[in-house]
């Protein structure tokens, strides 16, 4: 059973768990499906058997090394090449944001993962932006670091001069504890920055009311830096950058992924980019895509003496799912690649962050993308890290997550593993669970009952789930839920932080009756102190 939003390809579930006392202890984290996590199938988006990974790639490996738990797989446009993020075998992720509209790619499972409150942060892959474009569609911040600066061990490649290894986050401060794990120190010699740019010709290839967003979003962030705001030409379109990162990018694509060598089950839109990367593979670079590359010198050379370069992250909001066959967006989506080719073709770290949806047509708003010199990433986060207000909703680094709790509760619940489930219980006499009956059992009561009941009873499907924090140490989790017998219960459980542990103090339990499935649509999700989503049980 998939989860509400279609994020998750396995889980999610405590899968591996993180290491306790490092700077992420208490986070959970989402894993792209075409990056190894151990123990795991990588599929690559594809409907195909594959055997666990022996091992988790090394951005993996690292982010659970510093104490973030590992919670599953997510959806992926298929081998990572895709921009809509419905190009996946299965049933394609959800925008939790903005429920009719696309989620973005190929990072999209991702997104849908941290957006629609599952996870704190998710690690994906960036090459033309599939980081970024579901961060402006799902209004979530993302990064993409230096080319070269993460490993990519354990990373299926798609076009190796671009592939890099990113994360999607709900909060600037959840991207910068990420980045503190896995960025190197910054090679570069910028150490604040002194200006924001704006591109003429990115403005230009925007409607006028987006571009205007994004004026205002930069004016309000050069107030809170203390910088001026200039204006720039490239002397390129936008088109022209864009065109020359393709053809650089296709020619990678089908050098790494020969026609012989693809897979069985591509869907339809997939099989026609790979026909595409082919039928261009022995072109050489023409003078205008030279010309293209050249016109980015100027820029690179601002932002190497502290210059922050701000951009659209796409060319307007998430299109509409009806939109997606259509000519405006092949046009809209074109035109995404080419904004977040510059980056790529400066090998420059670039950040996302979400901007306020549009007053007057209601539409999302477009993500601001900021790009600093190539090795300035730890630079970019503390900056933008300066502008964000604080979110009632993060825990400190370094005290267990109400959300890490609850998967760890799930994950002893489906084992019978009696003591994990003693040990998620507070002590004392203050701690009672009310049955469905109405009866009430204290803290002793509770082992006792658990003991006697049999372990076949145990698995069950979560249908949906809600975290609600009522204060930075007291938050409450309601659970529907449906065992294989087809009885639907609710779990009410009422959790306080003690000593950085969260631990259940109150917890009831009704029973809905037999009934069947039914389907709950993804509405919206709830910003600051509470999101829900619907999960699933351990496949």
């Amino acid at each position: 059973m998939p989860d509400q939003f279609n994020a998750f390809v396995v889980g999610p579930a405590t899968w591996v768990p993180g290491r306790p006392g490092g700077p992420l202890t208490g986070l959970t984290v989402a894993v792209k499906d075409v990056i190894d996590v151990a123990g795991l199938p990588t599929r690559h988006g594809l409907c195909v058997d594959a055997a666990p990974a022996g091992a988790s790639a090394a951005a993996v490996a690292a982010v659970v090394a510093a104490g973030a738990t590992c919670v599953g797989k997510t959806a992926t446009d298929q081998l990572a090449f895709g921009l809509s993020g419905l190009d996946t075998a299965g049933a394609a992720p959800r925008n939790p944001r903005h429920e009719d509209r696309l989620p973005g790619g190929s990072s999209s499972g991702a997104a849908a993962a941290v957006a629609g409150g599952l996870v704190d942060v998710a690690i994906g892959t960036d090459t033309a932006g599939s980081v970024r474009v579901p961060a402006s569609y799902c209004s979530i911040v993302g990064f993409r670091p230096t080319h070269g600066s993460v490993s990519v061990d354990g990373v299926a490649a798609l076009a190796p001069d671009f592939d890099t290894v990113g994360w999607l986050a709900s909060s600037v401060h959840l991207a910068q504890a990420v980045g503190d794990v896995l960025l190197p120190d910054d090679t570069a010699t910028v150490t604040t920055p002194t200006e924001l740019l704006l591109l003429v010709e990115a403005l230009d290839a925007l409607d006028p009311a987006d571009a205007a967003g994004i004026r205002r979003g930069v004016t309000a962030l050069a107030q809170v830096w203390g910088v001026p705001v200039r204006s720039m030409r490239l002397g390129s379109s936008v088109a022209e950058v864009g065109a020359a990162f393709r053809g650089d990018q296709l020619a990678q694509i089908a050098a790494r992924h020969p026609a012989v060598s693809l897979p069985a089950g591509l869907v339809a839109a997939v099989r026609e980019r790979f026909d595409q990367a082919h039928a261009g593979a022995a072109g050489s670079p023409t003078a205008a895509r030279i010309a293209a590359r050249s016109s980015l010198e100027p820029l690179l050379a601002a932002l190497a003496g502290g210059a922050v370069l701000a951009l659209p992250a796409a060319a307007g909001p998430a299109p509409r799912l009806e939109d997606v066959t259509s000519a405006s967006y092949a046009e809209h989506r074109a035109t995404t690649v080419a904004l977040n080719a510059i980056a790529g073709l400066l090998g420059a770290p670039s950040l996302v962050l979400p901007t306020p949806a549009d007053d007057a047509s209601d539409a999302p708003g477009v993500g601001l993308a900021l790009v600093a010199a190539p090795g300035a990433d730890r630079m970019l986060l503390a900056a933008a890290g300066r502008s964000e207000l604080p979110d009632a909703e993060i825990a400190p680094l370094g005290s267990e997550s109400l959300r890490s709790a609850f998967y760890d509760y799930e994950a002893a619940f489906v084992r019978h593993d009696l003591a994990a489930l003693s040990d998620q219980f507070a002590p004392g006499p203050s701690t009672i669970r009310f049955a469905p009956d109405g009866a009430a059992y204290g803290r002793t009561a509770i082992d006792a009952r658990r003991a006697a009941a049999p372990s076949a009873a145990q698995p069950r499907d979560v249908v949906r789930l809600t975290f609600s924090h009522l204060g930075p140490d007291v938050g409450v989790t309601a659970l529907e839920y449906q065992r294989a017998s087809g009885v639907r219960g609710l779990q009410t459980q009422t959790w306080q932080r003690r000593d950085g542990r969260w631990r259940v103090v109150l917890a009831h339990v009704s029973l809905l009756g037999d009934v069947e499935q039914v389907p709950i649509s993804a509405g919206p999700v709830p910003t600051h102190r509470t999101t829900s989503a619907k999960e699933v049980t351990p496949r």
